[in-house]
């Protein structure tokens, strides 16, 4: 809930990302947009406009992309007045289908893994095959890196006007990834009839290699080191790659060799390429598991989200795959590799290979799925506030406003100067902050959670706390008396008031103010209108809402109890500083710390009916300056018409 009216909704996030179709801010009366333009990403922020509102209950639902290619998208609802009842949501978020991106990003990843896994097991163990057969036909594995590279080109294609070209990490990737591979299918092409072109097509395939780690969750940020993820995921591709490059030559490049060979030569090649496989498989497993179990640790904040996050069940699914593969390679490598039973290896080969299809079936999915550290921190509560320090017993404290920043400054008795600079998330540490007095300047040095005590005494009776938000003067009272009774006193007579009328001003920074004129009667009675022309009525459990002459509407409330208090039931430090007339009385001016908001408060007490005249308060972006007057007045409040 906020009290003031805002100009945007910002969002922000821990990645870059751009706007989404679908980004909306509607009035949860009539469910009408209540946007004054498109929303803009910038960076890790995306910004809605909105026009000017008045007092009620919206929604707000955003969907964006992230730098790594995922469509996000949320809602949640805010209200505009003081008073109000919780808002529920009225919108739901559209969904994401996820086929499209799936099937291409599978063609995309079958593609790569068969245009590298060629061009890696070509050298590795085909060639040196050929070698010891005394034959020099290369041509057999060139047909299949041609499909490989064309199956990476249809899979980047579809995937770039999703996700934009040059736009994101992602899009810019895969833009880079399409040129190499239909680079890579055309000098496979032609390496079919002039083998020196092969050489080409071995580098376009290691080039495609880093795509799927740079545009992917191997660069994310909040994680280990980015680069030993992405270390660890291009060995993880690459381990891959070869397994099924090995596997399809096996399975589609021998026959066609053999046929070119005479039976001696039939027989050394395989009794060289089929060893090596065996060797180059049980590798690769090590590999794919040791980089497989790094990048897990990584993307996943807990074991639970095995089970519980989308991610984690297809990563289940692809590792159980992968276990049978590897189980049916070990049957290859025991049984049948050392007896050179192509036939039979062959046939298991067909299995490994359509077992693999679905591991890549699971990979598609997981790279288009939210690790389950994203989900965690997006389902995980905002993080918990540093709480600041209290000020020192007997310290007599002040505050004033930097900016949004609250600054609250404590002097003890023997003239030590402490301030305290308050942020969203409680104190703000790590700021050059000085105290200036007499014409000489002393550094603070840290005290804790958003503290800055001065290196020395300061004796003066003006002091100006330096920062880098703005400077913050205070005049420092010469004497101070104990008042907690005072506050005490003050606290209990407005909270047994029948009716009156507040004067308040206040303001999120220098540039932003509401004057507001509240009108109560106890015990669940208000009316208030606003310097922007916002006006509501609450009787009990039903509101009236208007803005300017506009007539009202109704909505829900939650009962109030009233005139309620203004601070609350612990304070600390209270200390009387002086005198001063309000509204022509005479009243005793008192300050204190509340630790429950935190906050620090100024208020003028009539010492004779120890009602409070005035209050300021202060706490981040909250600056609150109340005047009260007509205690007890008869005042009438009744449902509009």
């Amino acid at each position: 809930m906020v009290a003031t009216a805002p100009r945007q909704v910002t969002i922000r996030f821990d990645d870059a990302v751009r706007a989404l179709g679908g980004t909306t801010v509607v009035d949860n009366s009539d469910k009408h947009p209540i946007t004054a333009g498109k929303a803009r990403a910038h960076g890790r922020a995306l910004t809605i406009p909105l026009r000017k509102l008045r007092d009620g209950d919206y929604t707000v639902r955003w969907r964006v992309l992230s730098d790594d290619g995922h469509t996000i998208e949320g809602v949640f609802a805010f209200a505009v007045g003081a008073g109000r009842a919780p808002p529920g949501t009225a919108l739901t978020t559209r969904g994401t289908n996820l086929t499209r991106p799936v099937i291409s990003r599978w063609l995309f990843f079958a593609g790569l893994l068969i245009a590298v896994g060629v061009a890696l097991f070509l050298p590795l163990a085909w060639s040196p095959a050929l070698r010891a057969a005394g034959a020099r036909d290369e041509g057999a594995l060139w047909p299949l890196a041609f499909g490989g590279f064309f199956l990476t080109f249809l899979g980047a294609s579809s995937l770039i006007p999703h996700h934009g070209a040059g736009t994101t990490r992602f899009g810019l990737t895969y833009e880079v990834g399409g040129i190499v591979a239909i680079v890579g299918a055309t000098l496979s092409a032609i390496a079919l009839v002039d083998r020196r072109f092969g050489r080409g097509a071995f580098v376009c395939a290691l080039a495609l290699l880093p795509v799927p780690s740079v545009a992917g969750h191997a660069l994310d940020r909040g994680q280990w080191a980015r680069p030993l993820n992405v270390a660890a995921d291009i060995l993880h591709v690459g381990a891959a790659a070869i397994w099924i490059g090995g596997l399809l030559a096996l399975a589609v490049g021998l026959p066609r060799a053999g046929r070119r060979f005479s039976d001696e030569q039939r027989s050394r090649f395989t009794a060289t390429l089929v060893p090596r496989l065996s060797a180059i498989a049980l590798v690769s497993v090590l590999v794919i598991a040791a980089t497989g179990l790094i990048r897990a640790l990584s993307e996943l904040s807990a074991v639970s989200q095995l089970w519980s996050s989308g991610y984690g069940r297809a990563l289940v699914v692809k590792t159980g795959f992968l276990m049978i593969v590897v189980a049916l390679g070990w049957f290859n490598r025991s049984r049948l590799a050392p007896r050179l039973r192509v036939d039979a290896l062959r046939r298991n080969v067909a299995v490994e290979l359509v077992l693999l299809a679905a591991i890549v079936t699971a990979v598609a999915f997981l790279t288009d799925l939210a690790p389950g550290r994203q989900l965690a921190h997006a389902v995980a509560r905002p993080q918990a506030s540093r709480p600041i320090a209290a000020p020192p017993p007997g310290a007599t404290v002040l505050a004033g406003e930097s900016g949004d920043r609250a600054v609250g400054l404590a002097i003890t008795r023997d003239r030590k100067l402490q301030a305290t600079v308050l942020g969203p998330d409680g104190g703000i540490d790590g700021l050059s902050v000085a105290f200036r007095a007499g014409g000489r300047t002393v550094d603070a040095t840290p005290c804790g959670p958003g503290c800055y005590r001065a290196r020395e005494p300061i004796r003066a009776s003006h002091v100006t706390v330096v920062l880098d938000s703005g400077s913050v003067a205070f005049a420092v009272p010469r004497n101070t008396q104990p008042a907690s009774g005072l506050v005490a006193e003050a606290r209990h007579a407005y909270a047994g008031l029948r009716s009156l009328v507040i004067h308040e001003r206040l303001a999120s920074n220098p540039r932003n103010q509401l004057t507001t004129m509240w009108r109560i009667v106890a015990p669940h009675r208000l009316t208030y209108d606003t310097s922007a022309g916002s006006r509501a009525v609450v009787i009990g459990g039903k509101r009236w809402d208007a803005e300017g002459k506009g007539a009202f509407a109704p909505s829900a409330q939650s009962p109030l109890d009233l005139p309620g208090t203004q601070w609350g039931p612990r304070w600390l430090n209270a200390r009387a500083l002086g005198w001063r007339r309000v509204g022509g009385r005479q009243a005793r001016v008192v300050s204190f710390f509340d630790p429950r908001l935190p906050g620090w408060f100024e208020v003028a007490v009539d010492p004779r009916t120890h009602r409070p005249l005035e209050l300021d308060m202060i706490t981040y972006a909250h600056f609150m300056h109340h005047r009260y007057t007509n205690f007890n007045q008869p005042m009438r409040i009744v449902q509009p018409h």
